[in-house]
């Protein structure tokens, strides 16, 4: 015992120092101890550790002369060396309690890796810059219906050669079909099924970016394509040679592939396209260049159309020039267009929004929510950290107090503490980092497919640097709490404390008992954000979308090029569905142009006989078309009149379904049976007369309200590519091979794909909010394990250190079940407090969480009333162990000991 002392305190002395005196230092000492040694316990402890600088000095003086000058330990220089000792001194303290090292480490890791792989996906898809050019300056430009509150809606073509004429404030716009098409690319006997994207012929240039091989469209040559990466190599194996090549897009056999695009190339991004674009198609696999002809762009007179909208603005601000600038030089060109063509841009203005905000904005509440709920995890993280941390720096708390004794400065201890802290984060950094690199994949793997820029997520240098900041953080910070507890308690206090068995003063139990809280407070904010969630996804999951998605098989097919004419389309549609509603299981099949939960909408204006209204104030509704049996595969309800029959054919009557809110929409308290109704840019004399009323069905999404719709027979527009779905009797995808076989029987030329089960669709359609619930819910797991392992620390110490008090308590009558009362309501006390604060903070920010929740309010009372009763649950079960603990204390055990 002497000697592991003596060891230690010559260990702050110089080392040249303890070479030339130790053995009069080990003289002197060892006399002083045995003088100390004999006065008792107590004293031994206390008078040896306050005398022994005075005595090895004193030694030493008498060896050297009273006026030698012996030097000094309370200041050791900060050389490297010193540094280096306090590291290799920090990794024996933490190996001799490895189970509270490892627990440490464990958790920072946990905290690191989570918070780095949210940062990461926040850092990628809300903070960097889009892949282009001075990215900043690009923004994006759409129409603004203020009749229908529809502010990002296509724009006519003829509005775009206004605005790129007239605009001052951009140094060049180019525009985008605001939807992707499914076509056929042919080169070669078989065709492949893709998505092209329809842009200007300057909007590589406008981006920014060059092809990596070949050329981008140049700006007299219309009939050109340019490949993506992802195509390119999917379909000619990466070949150079394929420059120059001829193909077929869309039936149109003169096009020559140009340019193939580099692999991180994306445009458009999915929330670029307006509101007809593809749910399921992140971007485009070939692009063609934009020309204003056709029937599409142009009205009657050859001229382009002010009335058909289908179109997106990409613009690049001149230099200086702000968003705000851009808007409303915009917005002044509009304003004057509508006072020149009142008829069809009467109260339509523009909107101009950041590109970058048009990309990821939707996404930037949920983000931020989960960025908001990591960095509680890891505060949680933090505070268990120094819970432990300062439980083992109470422990040595004597050790402390005899080096303070021997003449160790408060910063020297408080160095030592920081020193042992940074080793630990260190080395939950490590494993942090480990878990960051693995926990990357598989945030991204739970993200939606169609989030946008989910490809660019990875854990790169930047996202480790943020993750070392926050490793340094956290080495200072657990660090911190058992620094400041032992400079403010004195060495007479330490050793008085350790002399008569106690752990820790009332400051540590203080300390212990506001960490715990702080914990239960955190605890609260996450388990209630979870809470939300989950009541808000049960809601959206309990929303009648307007069909019956269980046994029904869903894809998408592109009618073969040969059959162009109408006539020859309708006949190959009934071959199609005579042959598919023939498979044994089948109960009916079906078609439509736009499909429910899978894909987006197309909308147009319609008039109503006998009302005088311009065209631009036209009332906008979803069009669609229905092939064959589509209502009753779908199984959406017909509430009165008819659905559509063999009879409505191109030469019958022209006929259209409307559902309920198109029915309120454009005719109020009307009867709409039997009143007609046109599309606005249509012929004067093409009207079409409403011969039923179906049910509302959720288009966009379960949590948007129905939007008006109108439907046609597909014997009177029948479409190219349109979305098949087929009712069965069990499992759709039993027949799958059935119906793959019966449709290329007819013609092996016809493209299939996308073939899935409706209820998978219906899935991905809430899998942006079951993603934000599956992380939240897994943090408010933790915050949860974190609050009780915080509880049964806090109450194991209450006890271990009341042991001796419960044991005179049960010496005196008490019975063992008030003790563990006694254990069970200072537990209690701490949960509630935690709880009270924790819900007092939770529902003022609860209105933050607003854009996250669907059929709920932000302060749900069932939300704000089931978190704390769980997390006091949790407290007691924490406290049970140590209470049953204290309950079986030995009353006589215990005085004997004292």
């Amino acid at each position: 015992m002497i000697a592991r002392l003596y060891r230690s305190c010559l260990r702050f002395y110089p080392r040249r120092f303890r070479e030339r005196f130790e053995d009069d230092m080990a003289r002197v000492f060892a006399a002083r101890l045995r003088e100390a040694r004999a006065r008792g316990r107590v004293a031994f402890v206390a008078i040896g550790a306050l005398s022994l600088v005075d005595a090895v000095a004193s030694g030493t003086r008498e060896r050297l002369g009273r006026d030698s000058v012996v030097p000094c330990p309370r200041r050791p220089a900060m050389t490297s060396e010193s540094w280096i000792a306090d590291v290799k001194f920090a990794l024996r303290v933490l190996r001799r309690s490895p189970s509270t090292t490892a627990a440490s480490v464990l958790a920072i890791a946990l905290g690191l890796g989570a918070s780095g792989a949210i940062f990461a996906a926040v850092d990628h898809v809300l903070l960097r810059p889009l892949p282009y050019d001075h990215a900043g300056q690009l923004v994006m430009v759409w129409s603004n219906n203020t009749h229908e509150g529809r502010d990002r809606n296509p724009l006519a073509p003829a509005d775009v050669i206004d605005f790129k004429r007239d605009t001052q404030s951009f140094v060049d716009l180019q525009p985008m079909l605001s939807f992707l098409t499914a076509d056929q690319y042919i080169d070669g006997p078989a065709p492949d099924q893709i998505r092209s994207s329809t842009v200007g012929a300057g909007m590589f240039r406008l981006l920014g970016r060059a092809p990596i091989l070949g050329r981008t469209f140049s700006d007299t040559a219309p009939h050109e394509v340019v490949l993506s990466h992802a195509f390119w190599q999917r379909r000619y194996g990466g070949d150079r040679s394929v420059i120059g090549r001829q193909v077929s897009v869309s039936g149109a056999g003169d096009y020559v592939v140009v340019g193939v695009m580099p692999p991180d190339f994306v445009f458009p991004y999915r929330s670029m396209l307006g509101p007809s674009g593809f749910v399921n198609s992140v971007t485009a696999d070939v692009w063609v260049p934009l020309t204003f002809t056709g029937s599409f762009y142009v009205d009657s007179t050859g001229q382009p159309t002010r009335s058909a909208r289908a179109l997106g603005l990409v613009g690049r601000l001149k230099d200086g020039r702000s968003v705000d600038a851009a808007r409303t030089d915009l917005t002044g060109i509009a304003s004057r267009l509508a006072t020149a063509y009142p008829a069809t841009n009467d109260g339509w203005t523009t909107t101009v929004v950041p590109l970058l905000d048009q990309t990821v904005g939707s996404l930037r509440p949920a983000l931020v929510l989960l960025l908001a709920g990591v960095a509680v995890l890891f505060l949680m993280t933090l505070v268990n950290v120094a819970n432990l941390v300062l439980a083992q720096a109470l422990s040595r708390e004597r050790e402390l107090a005899l080096r303070a004794a021997l003449g160790a400065s408060r910063w020297r201890l408080a160095r030592q503490s920081i020193v042992e802290s940074i080793v630990l984060a260190t080395g939950g950094g490590m494993v942090g980092g480990l878990l960051l690199y693995l926990g990357v994949p598989l945030v991204v793997a739970m993200a939606p497919i169609d989030m946008p820029r989910l490809a660019e997520i990875r854990p790169d240098l930047r996202v480790f640097l943020v993750c070392l900041g926050l490793t340094a953080i956290a080495g200072v910070i657990v660090g911190l709490v058992p620094t400041a507890l032992s400079m403010a308690r004195t060495v007479h206090t330490a050793l008085k404390d350790g002399a008569r068995g106690s752990t820790s003063g009332p400051a540590a139990r203080r300390v212990r008992s506001t960490l715990v809280t702080a914990e239960i407070v955190l605890a609260v904010l996450l388990t209630t954000a979870s809470a939300l969630l989950a009541r808000s996804f049960v809601a959206v999951m309990g929303v009648d979308p307007g069909f019956r998605s269980e046994q029904l098989l869903t894809f998408q097919m592109t009618v073969p090029q040969r059959y162009v004419a109408p006539a020859a389309r309708l006949t190959y549609y009934d071959d199609v569905f005579s042959r598919l509603t023939a498979i044994p299981g089948v109960i009916a099949a079906g078609g439509t142009t736009r499909l429910p939960l899978g894909s987006t909408n197309v909308t147009t204006q319609i008039a109503v006989e006998g009302r005088e209204v311009a065209i631009g104030a036209l009332p906008e509704i979803e069009f669609r078309r229905a092939v064959a049996d589509y209502l009753r595969a779908m199984d959406i309800p017909l509430v009165r009149g008819r659905t559509f029959t063999a009879e409505d054919g191109p030469t019958s009557l022209r006929v259209c379904v409307i559902n309920q809110t198109a029915a309120r929409r454009l005719f109020a308290d009307d009867d709409p049976i039997g009143r007609r109704v046109r599309f606005g840019n249509g012929a004067p004399d093409a009207w079409l007369t409403v011969v039923g009323i179906i049910g509302d069905v959720r288009h966009s999404n379960l949590e948007e309200a129905p939007k008006p719709e109108l439907y046609i027979p597909a014997k009177q527009g029948a479409p190219v590519s349109p979305f098949v779905v087929v009712r069965t009797a069990g499992d759709p995808m039993v027949i799958a091979d059935s119906v793959r076989r019966a449709i290329t029987t007819i013609d092996p030329m016809t493209a299939i794909y996308d073939m899935r089960p409706m209820t998978e669709i219906r899935r991905e359609s809430v899998s942006e909010r079951r993603f934000l619930l599956t992380l939240v819910g897994v943090f408010g797991l933790f915050a949860l394990i974190l609050a009780a392992v915080g509880v049964y620390g806090v109450m194991a110490v209450v006890v271990s250190e009341r042991t001796a008090e419960v044991g005179v308590r049960l010496a005196l009558g008490a019975k063992p079940s008030q003790i563990l009362t006694l254990v069970l309501g200072q537990a209690g006390t701490l949960a509630a407090v935690g709880i009270g604060i924790g819900l007092a903070l939770a529902v003022a920010g609860a209105p933050l969480m607003a854009h996250s929740l669907f059929g709920i309010a932000p302060r749900d009372v069932i939300a704000l009333t089931l978190t704390p009763v769980v997390l006091l649950l949790v407290a007691m079960v924490a406290a049970i162990v140590p209470a049953r603990r204290a309950m079986r204390v030995d009353p006589i055990v215990t005085l004997r000991g004292e």
